[in-house]
């Protein structure tokens, strides 16, 4: 059987992030698109811009004005999060710890042999929590049926962001395993997006959240085969002549994705990923993703597979 360690996986997976880095976001226009708004828009704003002096308005009257506005937002927005703190305070045992105490539960039932008619197997620790693409994790635990991670991430600029969970299974069988597969992702945390005041056009910023399930196989480069997932949460602001915009929305929930019909290689390697992925966009604006803050966290705690065939013998 063919032997693997962690680090060869993780290298693999860095291959894998490089390969994705390469493949924009699908709400981005390409560069020639994007240099091709920008320069109509600073046409526009010029325009604006000499109407608006023109007609004697005061910019610095209306910059504090609108400063004015913003403070107030942020504090309207400070104050939402802090309900969702307390919400998610309240709400952890119930959430994280039901979920997980379903997860061992289902994990126990697998080994059955009289309830599942082919192989079924559990993975209950990953062997790797972390970010392959940048993002700092202030802390995390990697334990059976509880493992969690903490981050904070913000930004002015575009692109996507990932914190996951590995896991990973060898084949240990002479002919193909083909395997359908199960795993819970948990979120609870917070999206801020910003658009600051500009005296002509448009500031904007946007920023969701989705829960992703991937396979990978091993043999060769590696790539992505088969995912699934689903949407948690987003927000976006826009700030203009007349105001400055701040918006926030919280996320606490769990939800369950699937995978079928994906092949194994005899002896080889298949790594699970659990991930909170994030997509953002900013025009001058900012965003902000807490998952680390008080009890605001993600969590994975159990990957569940069976067999839809029963492959002859275990290799040596």
């Amino acid at each position: 059987m063919k032997k693997i360690s962690t680090a060869e996986l993780k290298k693999a997976i860095l291959a894998i992030e490089a390969e994705r880095l390469k493949h924009p976001a699908t709400f981005r226009p390409d560069r020639a698109q994007r240099a091709a708004l920008q320069k109509s828009r600073k046409a526009s704003e010029k325009i604006v811009s000499g109407f608006l002096k023109k007609a004697g308005l005061d910019k610095k009257n209306l910059q504090a004005l609108q400063e004015q506005r913003g403070v107030k937002l942020e504090r309207m927005i400070a104050k939402h999060k802090t309900d969702a703190l307390r919400l998610a305070s309240r709400q952890k045992d119930t959430l994280f710890s039901s979920i997980a105490a379903q997860s061992k539960a289902l994990g126990d039932l697998a080994s059955r042999s009289d309830f599942f008619p082919y192989p079924t197997f559990t993975l209950d620790t990953p062997f790797f929590i972390g970010s392959m693409s940048g993002i700092d994790i202030s802390d995390s635990v990697a334990v059976p049926f509880g493992s969690w991670a903490k981050f904070k991430f913000s930004t002015s600029q575009t692109g996507t962001q990932k914190v996951a969970f590995y896991f990973y299974w060898t084949n240990p069988f002479q002919e193909y395993a083909v395997i359908n597969a199960a795993t819970d992702m948990e979120a609870a945390g917070y999206l801020k997006a910003h658009g600051p005041w500009t005296f002509y056009g448009f500031n904007f910023s946007e920023v969701n959240a989705t829960a992703l399930f991937s396979l990978y196989g091993s043999a060769g480069p590696v790539a992505v085969t088969t995912h699934a997932s689903a949407f948690l949460a987003g927000v976006g602001a826009t700030g203009w002549t007349f105001g400055d915009d701040t918006e926030g929305t919280s996320i606490l929930s769990g939800v369950s994705l699937n995978t079928t019909m994906f092949p194994v290689p005899p002896g080889d390697v298949v790594v699970f990923e659990v991930a909170l992925a994030l997509e953002y966009e900013n025009d001058s604006g900012d965003i902000e993703a807490d998952f680390e803050t008080g009890d605001f966290r993600i969590a994975c705690p159990v990957v569940v597979f069976s067999l839809l065939n029963s492959p002859p013998g275990a290799m040596a």
